[in-house]
């Protein structure tokens, strides 16, 4: 069975890649992406949290600053049509 400790025959042991893949029947391919994974998240690599590359990480932070500054660009809009409006008509 593949857990934590076998795993880290590879991290911490010294063992290649290769013989922990025969020892426990995982290609050695799947055993160098668990070990990258790790390398970028150690505590969400075996708890069931989706591990993603650094490319899809930084994809990911490039999409949701976008959205932040379409947010604040819809913001500002509003603020000039209200400001306009109340040049307009004074109180």
């Amino acid at each position: 069975m593949w857990d934590t400790d076998s795993f880290r025959l590879v991290t911490e042991g010294g063992r290649s890649l290769l013989s922990v893949a025969n020892e426990y029947g995982i290609h050695e391919n799947t055993l160098g992406k668990w070990k990258r994974q790790y390398a970028i998240n150690p505590e969400g690599a075996f708890n069931g949290e989706p591990v993603l590359d650094e490319a899809s990480a930084q994809e990911r932070e490039l999409q949701q600053l976008r959205r932040r500054v379409r947010e604040l660009e819809n913001e500002n809009d509003f603020l000039k049509k209200v400001s306009a409006y109340f040049a307009k008509n004074p109180r």
